[in-house]
């Protein structure tokens, strides 16, 4: 038998409803602090691979306008050739010795005989040619380099300097 003195009391739903509601504000409030760090996380994780990837494409670049020709991958025409680098990524400024730094190099050959060894480069038909006789295919290295600055100075990862290097012949002599 059900008599109305033996029911047992039971809480307001809304009472419950609250303290759940507090018990939640209390959980985002602690997990927020986490949850902005992972997001700001990847963030610069993104701004560090698009910053790697323009580092890249700058070398190609550069490379690709000194191999045209011997006289554009000459160090009388590197301003050129740096220019060439620069405006292939115009998001990393300045361009020069800050921002986006261009170094090109000409110091290494193949001898046309056996393509792929590297030697030093050095006079056709002179006493300093490493390829004994055979012309020497020059090749055109394009360092770049940029410096990347995260958002959130992560103790590993505040500044990284990140570089690439791209190597192309250009001619023989």
């Amino acid at each position: 038998m059900d008599s109305l003195s033996n029911r047992r009391r039971v809480k307001p739903l809304r009472a419950r409803a609250d303290r759940q509601s507090g018990a939640s504000l209390v959980e985002v409030v602690l997990l927020m602090p986490l949850m902005m760090l992972i997001f700001f996380g990847m963030v610069d994780l993104g701004r560090y691979i698009f910053l790697a990837i323009e580092v890249h494409s700058a070398a190609r670049a550069g490379a690709q306008f000194g191999a045209q020709s011997l006289t554009n991958s000459s160090s009388a025409n590197w301003p050129a050739l740096r220019t060439a680098a620069c405006n292939d990524v115009p998001d990393i400024t300045p361009c020069g010795t800050t921002g986006l730094v261009v170094t090109p190099s000409t110091s290494s050959c193949w001898c046309a005989n056996a393509p792929g060894t590297v030697v030093s480069c050095g006079v056709y038909g002179g006493p300093t040619n490493p390829c004994s006789g055979s012309s020497q295919i020059v090749l055109l290295t394009v360092n770049t380099s940029a410096t990347f600055n995260a958002w959130i100075a992560y103790p590993p990862f505040t500044n990284i300097t990140i570089s690439a290097t791209a190597v192309i012949p250009t001619g023989q002599y």
